[in-house]
């Protein structure tokens, strides 16, 4: 009866102490859970053909020296023969254009269709004009309803500038926007070789050619010459933008 008492009584005494030791461990995990610091560890990266920690890396670092030394080569190399295929293509160009305007000047029927061109085109500058100032006129006759001289002929005057004045300088802004969407256009769309042998041929051919051409067709050669560009200039961009809708 009195060791089962002794062993009741260890018995106890050992649950006492567990349960001293969950207490314990419990208020740790609590403080823990509640005073928590974060703390940063470095942590190695490998990286490439890096295959341990001795590696030294030369055969990487020798190709990589490699490769970009042949890289500046070959960049150098397009950007020399670039500046060479520009060069002369602007030679060839510039040699073109010089002979091709020495013989124009030698060309008779040319000059008398130059001339004719340019003389037609300040008549026609010289018309519009006219014929704004006469609708100015018109406009400013309301004037004359005024009854004070003084204040009818102020009137009058600068209705006429007014008028004038915008429609002039309403066609000449107008024209500036249309050569400039024009040249935008041309710039983007028909910048390159082929727009050049084109306008060489065309100017070669209405240069030497001339009078045969003014036999067949009864039309300035310098106007044949411009609707040429702009027939070429418009199927050049009809045929990129049918292109671009296929996809091609």
């Amino acid at each position: 009866m009195r060791n089962e008492k002794e062993k009741l009584r260890s018995a106890n005494v050992t649950i006492g102490e567990c349960q001293d030791k969950i207490r314990c461990l419990t208020q740790q995990r609590d403080y823990a859970r509640t005073h928590q610091k974060i703390v940063e560890i470095p942590v190695e990266k490998p990286v490439l053909y890096e295959k341990c920690e001795a590696c030294d890396r030369t055969d990487y670092q020798n190709a990589k020296a490699k490769y970009e030394t042949q890289k500046e080569r070959l960049a150098g190399q397009y950007k020399a023969k670039t500046v060479m295929f520009q060069t002369t293509l602007f030679l060839l160009a510039w040699y073109s254009l010089t002979t091709t305007l020495f013989q124009a000047v030698q060309s008779d029927v040319l000059l008398s269709d130059c001339k004719s061109f340019f003389h037609d085109a300040a008549s026609f500058i010289q018309t519009f004009i006219g014929w704004t100032i006469e609708v100015g006129q018109s406009v400013a006759q309301i004037s004359t309803k005024i009854p004070n001289p003084f204040i009818a002929g102020m009137v009058y005057w600068i209705l006429l500038i007014l008028i004038v004045g915008i429609c002039v300088a309403g066609t000449g802004i107008l024209a500036i926007l249309i050569e400039i969407k024009v040249i935008e256009l041309y710039r983007e769309k028909c910048w390159d070789v082929i727009t050049l042998l084109m306008i060489l041929t065309s100017a070669a051919v209405i240069i030497y050619f001339g009078e045969a051409i003014k036999k067949a067709l009864s039309v300035n050669l310098l106007l044949l010459f411009v609707l040429l560009q702009g027939a070429y200039v418009g199927l050049r961009c009809y045929l990129e933008s049918y292109l671009e809708k296929r996809n091609y």
